[in-house]
């Protein structure tokens, strides 16, 4: 199968569309897992604020759209617009990281105790 300029065409869209509602785009992928195809759009804000769902639906529609009308790509797949703000901004400076260290340590002294640790956000 020749998969050769989906993502070229559909990044160029997207550097043709993003821009004007303030975003930027990182990159296109078109990949196969486990027999189904995805076409991946990464985006981010222009702007350097965390990125919303709302942000990623409202180019997902605009892709998709454009997607049915050009029509280009004869597999089926699944069309994803991820945002890679949290990667750049995390946007949460209140969370730890994780240390695995830290834990393996705090087991080895609980003398047989049974401790339930609970990591992440509530």
């Amino acid at each position: 199968m020749q998969t050769n300029g989906y993502t070229e065409r559909v990044k160029k869209y997207l550097d043709e569309i993003c821009p004007k509602d303030g975003y930027e785009v990182d990159s296109v992928t078109f990949t196969q897992e486990n027999n189904e195809w995805y076409l991946r759009a990464f985006i981010y804000r222009a702007d350097g604020v965390d990125m919303t769902v709302d942000d990623c639906a409202k180019v997902s529609r605009k892709l998709s759209k454009w997607l049915d009308k050009e029509d280009f790509i004869p597999e089926q797949y699944m069309l994803e617009v991820c945002s890679l703000g949290f990667k750049d901004h995390p946007g949460n400076a209140d969370v730890e990281p994780y240390d695995v260290d830290a834990e393996a340590s705090a087991e080895e002294s609980t003398d047989n105790e049974s401790e339930d640790i609970i990591t992440g956000r509530g």
